[in-house]
């Protein structure tokens, strides 16, 4: 009877997180735009693409004079190389930070607050439409945490052609195009809710493609782990680099608590400590190189982020019963069967 009556919200953290999502000042539109565009987009803004039709370039930092040159307060060099969009693709901007969208690089950029301020949509396309975007936004002024700093990336990238848990979002999107279509009284309002919806969904196939990434944990934990507002954004970054210096101190100041809270609540979202679960990292990281490439092991070593080959391949076979060349060989054994 107990099992009945679970609250099913304990037994889904990804749905526990996103339910308590607060997006201040949330916006929408669905936008046909022509054959030349650009949308100007600065810090402070989250924002969400879904392209439909079309597409683009999505060009972090921004342009400030115009032409093919991009950057973020750096002399005219780049930071972050200008990206692709295609139709299907849903891109979020988790960090808020500056950026364009652009109908080809170079092309003229309108700031998008005046975009969203036009209230009558282009509702049918016309022969001079080349993309159509569903578009989202709320604003990061005035408050003290980014609701999204929970293990995300600063752009989410994924596409609903071909992430399969992305095409929940198909219908959304359909309904969202009839309903701008038949102009029934309501019908922003609407749009606003069903782009809410696709946001949702796709924050939440990203956080479960992101546990699913790291292989040999404890999937339940460590999605909890990853949504935990403390401990979400140091361990995503423990896994995005193993190799770091790490140690707790370094950790939990990173988190703002204290060594001991840190190493406390990582404990029992995780049931290990901090370090050890680092070391879990660094030996999964080194199985897929030595399973997979060729790399020297000395190089491996390094990659993985230990200072010698036999400081790492000591840990290697404590963790592994066998040295790092046995397991490379058993792995080419079994290729050759």
């Amino acid at each position: 009877m107990n099992a009945c009556l679970m609250n099913p919200l304990e037994s889904d953290p990804v749905t526990e997180l996103l339910s308590k999502l607060y997006l201040p000042r949330w916006q929408a539109a669905y936008w046909h735009l022509p054959t030349r565009w650009g949308l100007d987009v600065p810090a402070g803004i989250v924002s969400m693409y879904v392209i439909t039709r079309g597409g683009g370039w999505f060009v972090p930092g921004g342009n400030d004079r115009g032409g093919n040159e991009w950057d973020d307060n750096t002399q005219g060099k780049t930071t972050a190389e200008p990206i692709r969009v295609i139709a299907g693709d849903h891109l979020i901007t988790t960090d808020g930070g500056r950026h364009q969208l652009l109908r080809e690089l170079g092309s003229d950029t309108e700031p998008v607050a005046e975009r969203l301020s036009d209230g009558i949509w282009p509702i049918l396309p016309d022969p001079h439409v080349s993309t159509t975007v569903l578009y989202g936004q709320f604003e990061l002024t005035g408050l003290s945490i980014n609701p999204l700093a929970i293990g995300l990336p600063a752009l989410i990238h994924l596409n609903h052609r071909r992430d399969g848990d992305l095409k929940t979002c198909l219908p959304l999107l359909d309904l969202a195009h009839q309903v701008i279509h038949d102009a029934a009284p309501g019908w922003q309002l609407t749009v606003r809710k069903l782009a809410e919806l696709v946001l949702i969904q796709t924050l939440a196939t990203e956080l479960h493609r992101n546990s699913q990434s790291v292989d040999e944990v404890d999937q339940s934990g460590l999605l909890r782990a990853m949504t935990d507002t403390v401990i979400g954004p140091v361990l995503k970054t423990m896994i995005e680099t193993p190799e770091s210096a790490w140690n707790v101190p370094t950790m939990a100041q990173r988190a703002r608590v204290s060594k001991s809270a840190f190493s406390d609540r990582f404990r029992n979202l995780l049931g290990r400590a901090p370090l050890q679960y680092l070391t879990e990292l660094r030996m999964q990281k080194a199985r897929r190189l030595l399973r997979e490439t060729d790399v020297e092991i000395a190089s491996i070593a390094t990659q993985v982020g230990y200072e010698s080959p036999s400081s790492f391949s000591s840990v290697f076979k404590r963790w592994n019963d066998c040295s790092p060349a046995e397991f490379r060989r058993s792995r080419s054994l079994v290729k050759t069967v």
